[in-house]
């Protein structure tokens, strides 16, 4: 009876990792569907298009919208210059240094709102560049 109970958990288990694996799956492929807006972006400057791709890439769209919309992480639009408030109570202003340190260390200011599912990113120096020409441009867009 004993390897009975235990089948049956086993079988559960699978049953609930495919359930979950299949959720953040199809989840994160409807939230890249909806946010098309940012591999549509027009800029003038190539470093930013460049940046453009990169979010792409990487899979920055999944959480994070061009156009002042929710997502799972702050919005990119407008977000160079802004105040957020941290977790920890601390507020901080979105430039360069927080930027890359938010792509290198997601979890050391995490952002109040916004769940801390952010994973840490290995980029090399120029796509962190194009990133960040891409966010300030997208800080200019009204």
């Amino acid at each position: 009876m004993n390897l009975l109970v235990a089948s049956e958990r086993r079988w559960l288990d699978v049953t609930v990792g495919v359930l979950l694996s299949s959720l953040l799956l199809f989840g994160s492929l409807y939230i890249i569907r909806l946010n098309n807006d940012s591999r549509e972006q027009q800029f003038d400057n190539e470093l930013a298009m460049r940046g453009q791709r990169v979010s792409t890439e990487q899979g920055c769209v999944a959480c994070h919208t061009v156009d002042g919309s929710l997502g799972i992480g702050p919005s990119w639009k407008g977000m160079m210059g802004r105040t957020e408030v941290m977790r920890s109570g601390t507020v901080v202003t979105v430039d360069e240094a927080y930027f890359r340190e938010s792509l290198t260390d997601p979890s050391r200011k995490q952002v109040a709102s916004y769940p801390n599912v952010m994973s840490r990113y290995f980029l090399e120096e120029d796509e962190i560049v194009a990133l960040l020409e891409f966010a300030r441009q997208l800080s200019l867009v009204e």
